[in-house]
Parts: C-alpha cells; structure tokens; sequence
C-alpha cells in the first residue's frame, strides 16, 4: 500500500498492488470524506474496496476473459464537499485514468450525476438522497439499501418497540439531511409519530446546546438524528444528557454505534436506537474488521461491508462483461452478476425500479441495533 498526498488538492490516495507496475489494471477510484465527522465511512469506503483488492491481487489477480489484472484502488478526500468532490473526480478520471468510480456522499453524488453519465464512468454510489436516482441513471448505481427501502421496516419496528411517540428530527444541514428529514417526517408520521419539529445544523458545528435547548423545551419521547455523522450525533447524546434529556434517542441512517460511544460517552449513549450495516458477531463482518484494524490500528466503521460488497459486485460484473476497458457493457452486466451472497452471507440483488423508475441499485439487508454497555447489539432486522 502506498500513500501519497498531492499539495495542491490535499488528497489522500490508498493503492492496494501486487507489487511491480502492470499494463493490465483495473483502477477503482473512491471519493469520499477520509478527514473531519464523516472520516469513519470514509476510511471505511476507502477500505473496504482496498481490502478486497488485495485478496484479489494476492491469487494472481482479476481473471477478465483470457487476461488477468492487477485491482488498484485509489482514495481522494472530498471533506464533504461537493467542489472538492467534484475536483478528485477530474483527477481520477484525467489523470489517474480510472473508468470506475466509488462515491460516498449525497452532495458528491448530486454534483457528478451528470458528468459520470457523460463520461460513460461506472459510478457506485452510497448517497442516501432518492434524488441520486432516476430514469436517466444509466452509469449512477446505488451500492446499497438506502432509507428510501429501509426506514419503513424501522420505524415500524420502533412503532412497536419505543415508549412515547413525541419526536424531533435532527439532521445535517446538506443534501442528505434535508432528503433524510423529509422522508423520516412522513414515515414517522404515518407511524403514528407526533413530530414536533425539525432541525438543521452545519456539519462542522461543535456547540449543539442553543439548539437543543429549543429542542427539549418541546419536551420529545425519542430525538431521531437521522444522516448526522456518528461523532457528531455522540456530541450531540452528550450535551443533550447534560442539559437534563432523559429519553430516547434514534438513529435511522449512517451508523457508527462505536463512534458515537467514543464522543457521547457509554452511559450517554446507553439504549440508543440505530441501523446497522453489519451485525457485529458475524464471522464474515469480524474477518473484514480484522483486516481493516490491522492496515488501520483501530476497529472500523461497520459501513466498511456495504463498500466491500458493492466493489466484489463491481469486479463480478467486468468478470460477466469480459471486459474491463468497455463500461458500457460492464453496467449491463450488473443484472448478471447479481445476486450473490454479501460477505455475511445475506442475499444481494438488484432492483430499483420500483422506486426510482430504474433497476440501478444493490439491494442489501440492513440491521436493527442498540447500544448496550457502550456495544452495538442487534436486535432485529429490516425487510
């Protein structure tokens, strides 16, 4: 693995190689936030991509018709920020000569719709807006279950499952939280949920106690906290524990239980509600987490499963194109390569439509989690 930080852009690049140079690479480019709130799905984004490159290059290599490749994967931050995404693009594409994209946020996603369409890039994206989407998609694929196919089953399950029904919404002030804050109002809503109000703030925010004041005069059962980053919502748990908030709270998007025990602290964050990506005790989701904290030293966010599956679909579908230089025939071979199991053993298919006018979606299993004794424990599953 190398590292290497260009000056102008302040990018960090993450290659996995089998060693010398080859002519013969497949090169995965990742966009996503690897510094600031949302550098524990960054790191994970970058990661899990990387890992499975390497697992790959370790057996000789990707087997593409008659030709074997080395997989590459090559990691820029973008901060959160549609411009600085936007940037990392026009370098992995023009200088780095990469045909297949990863790309974790919804603003990032939004402001490159159009160009991955026009360049013909395999675009993977893990935006969480249902605006990422539509019947123009044709090189955008989703590489996971969003809110859009979960948050029904979840809030459902809360329905039966949380004392109270008196809710405020709290999300980051950008394209995922205002899509997040919509469709959670409805749901909650059509739930039975009293909804209260809502909030925005800017991601970058320290001092949550001005709005949360606001927010505990209204006296809610739960505080949802939505798409906000899993270190920031723990500020939020902590300050809110210390202006006197007894309740509940809820995280229906963006997991990352651990980090949000790191910032809230465990008796703050004790019972809180969230999605998981992975369920912790399975041995699938411990090999990928053992794999991460060795190259990192610490534990991952367990987002890291939905980018390592997305990017074994990817390798699977240049495997059923036969080729890896023609994107036009591999995003044709996503329906060929689907489904296939997840590396814990869950089904993964392909649909969309239904939703978005489109089949451009990997359709994974999300889980229902609690924090106890500062640990994610699953307590359930979405449908």
């Amino acid at each position: 693995m190398t590292l290497k930080f260009p000056r102008a852009l302040a990018l960090l690049a993450i290659t996995a190689s089998i060693g010398a140079a080859s002519a013969q690479t497949v090169k995965i480019g990742v966009i996503a936030a690897l510094t600031g709130g949302g550098a524990p799905w960054g790191l994970a984004a970058a990661e899990g991509p990387r890992i499975l490159a390497e697992e790959i290059n370790s057996k000789g290599g990707l087997a593409v018709g008659s030709k074997k490749y080395k997989v590459e994967v090559i990691a820029y931050d973008d901060q959160y920020k549609a411009a600085d995404a936007v940037t990392a693009y026009n370098r992995l594409v023009n200088q780095d000569g990469v045909k297949y994209v990863i790309i974790m946020g919804s603003a990032a996603t939004m402001a490159l719709k159009q160009q991955v369409e026009d360049d013909k890039v395999v675009a993977l994206t893990a935006s969480y807006t249902g605006k990422a989407l539509d019947k123009s998609s044709h090189y955008m694929i989703r590489l996971y279950s969003p809110p859009d196919d979960y948050i029904g089953s979840f809030i459902g399950w809360m329905k039966d499952n949380v004392k109270g029904k008196r809710i405020v919404i709290i999300n980051p002030n950008d394209e995922t939280g205002w899509d997040q804050t919509q469709l959670a109002t409805k749901v909650f809503k059509s739930n039975g949920f009293e909804v209260l109000g809502s909030e925005l703030f800017e991601r970058a925010q320290k001092d949550f106690q001005p709005m949360l004041t606001k927010v505990i005069a209204m006296k809610p059962d739960v505080i949802e906290l939505g798409g906000t980053s899993p270190a920031t919502a723990g500020l939020i748990i902590r300050q809110a524990r210390e202006l006197g908030y007894d309740k509940q709270f809820s995280k229906t998007g963006g997991a990352g239980p651990k980090d949000i025990v790191a910032s809230a602290g465990a008796k703050a964050a004790e019972g809180t509600i969230n999605m998981l990506y992975a369920d912790p005790a399975n041995e699938g989701y411990k090999r990928l987490s053992a794999a991460y904290k060795k190259a990192r030293g610490q534990d991952p966010n367990e987002i890291i499963v939905s980018f390592y599956d997305a990017a074994a679909v990817l390798v699977s579908a240049i495997q059923k194109a036969g080729t890896a230089e023609d994107t036009s025939k591999v995003v044709a071979a996503f329906p060929k390569a689907l489904p296939m199991k997840s590396i814990q053993g869950d089904q993964l298919t392909f649909g969309g439509k239904a939703t978005y006018g489109v089949d451009a979606q990997v359709m994974s299993i999300n889980y229902i989690g609690a924090i106890r004794n500062g640990e994610p424990v699953v307590i359930g599953k979405t449908k």
